[in-house]
């Protein structure tokens, strides 16, 4: 699962590098911090250290970037001994929660006052989201892997720096519609570095 989440993220990347091979390309790589909202975070309340993503974006103009976004966000609760109950079936001991979420997104950026050193953007995704939801709990374990339709509104701010690079800070929410497990969605804070190439 691993390898072929890394695969898909790695060819999305170098396919849309290839198309656009004028300097104005930017790569940003982050780490993300995770908190699970409305139905997801029913199910798992504890927050995610567990994550990271890529985001690929061709400057159109100074102020419109256009591109790819990739992440990875692994979220883990363990839940007290208890009895707990799944449709007619009632099963007493510790459960094990893991959820990991991997969003593929075309993304537009809106960028202000690029020419200052520190600048806010605003962006919006649209693509797609796969959930692996799985419950372990003794000997029992349930397993779902829905593909969901993907929403991502993001703000952040960046600051230049003399190399060519920046770093970024966003604040993204990323929201999964349909499939069995309904609405998924969560809130990221990112931080990492950008590269113009």
């Amino acid at each position: 699962m691993k390898k072929i989440i890394a695969l898909v993220i790695f060819c999305s990347l170098v396919s849309v590098t290839s198309i656009f091979s004028q300097a104005e390309n930017h790569l940003s790589i982050q780490y993300d911090m995770s908190f699970a909202t409305g139905d997801m975070g029913s199910y798992i309340s504890a927050g995610s250290f567990r994550g990271a993503s890529a985001q690929y974006r061709y400057a159109v103009t100074d102020n419109i970037l256009v591109g790819m976004d990739a992440a990875w966000n692994v979220f883990y609760e363990k839940k007290d001994y208890d009895s707990y109950t799944s449709g007619t079936q009632t099963l007493t001991g510790i459960q094990y929660r893991y959820q990991n979420q991997v969003p593929l997104l075309a993304a537009i950026d809106f960028v202000f006052m690029s020419e200052k050193k520190f600048h806010p953007y605003l962006g919006l995704g649209l693509g797609t989201m796969y959930s692996e939801r799985s419950t372990q709990m003794g000997i029992w374990y349930v397993e779902e892997n829905p593909w969901q339709f993907a929403l991502k509104p993001e703000a952040g701010l960046m600051y230049n720096m003399a190399t060519g690079s920046a770093l970024k800070l966003g604040f993204k929410y990323y929201a999964g519609m349909g499939g069995d497990l309904g609405t998924q969605g969560y809130f990221t804070i990112s931080l990492g570095f950008a590269f113009k190439f």
